[in-house]
């Protein structure tokens, strides 16, 4: 049975088709396609307020490579800035319990975030800094949030490696932007199995 941590990997990857299958390239938001995504699954986000000026400039933030679409990996990138825009809440009310008691999202979209904020502090306040997972804290997240990926049990060379390969600052801890990038590679590869799959589908009919 999948983990609510797995569960919201899967929504991600889902609702990004969702949208991305409506026109053109099935594997891209055109700006239409953004713009719904944004007005029906984070609406908290979106709010009635953002004109086209600033819905414009997210789309040129986001499209890295210029094409006027927006590709999986740009929109990981969009989610996870927002997924740190919550981070950044909790860090700010130190004195705040864990953050299920105010992440409380009407959209989909919006509760997988509140999960991949909540999923973090779960584990990070266990020991040490309060912000940062140390090994024995990342450990126990893969074993008990992603355990399909782990498959029930870590590879200690790969663990070392992931964790060296995550640490940009070398401190031996991930604060939740590394946290964030590590969920982004994992939901990429659920990304790439989900189109393999697609494909493969096609090419049967």
């Amino acid at each position: 049975m999948a983990t609510p941590l797995e569960k919201c990997l899967a929504t991600i990857v889902a609702t990004f088709h969702k949208y991305s299958g409506k026109e053109g390239d099935k594997y891209k938001l055109n700006k239409s396609e953004m713009k719904e995504l944004l007005m029906n699954e984070l609406p908290a986000f979106h709010g009635k307020r953002m004109d086209g000026a600033e819905f414009q400039k997210i789309m040129t933030d986001l499209d890295h490579n210029r094409d006027q679409e927006i590709d999986f990996q740009e929109f990981l990138c969009f989610l996870a800035c927002v997924a740190m825009g919550f981070d950044e809440f909790f860090r700010g009310c130190p004195k705040c319990p864990l953050p299920k008691k105010y992440i409380k999202m009407q959209a989909p979209l919006e509760e997988c975030l509140g999960v991949l904020v909540n999923t973090f502090h779960k584990y990070s306040g266990k020991e040490g800094d309060r912000l940062k997972l140390n090994k024995a804290e990342m450990r126990e997240l893969l074993l008990h949030e992603l355990p399909t990926f782990v498959r029930g049990k870590i590879d200690e060379p790969g663990f070392k490696d992931l964790m060296k390969k995550l640490d940009e600052n070398g401190d031996e801890e991930l604060d939740f932007q590394e946290y964030a990038v590590f969920l982004a590679l994992t939901a990429s590869l659920c990304n790439e199995f989900f189109q393999e799959c697609s494909d493969e589908n096609n090419r049967k009919r």
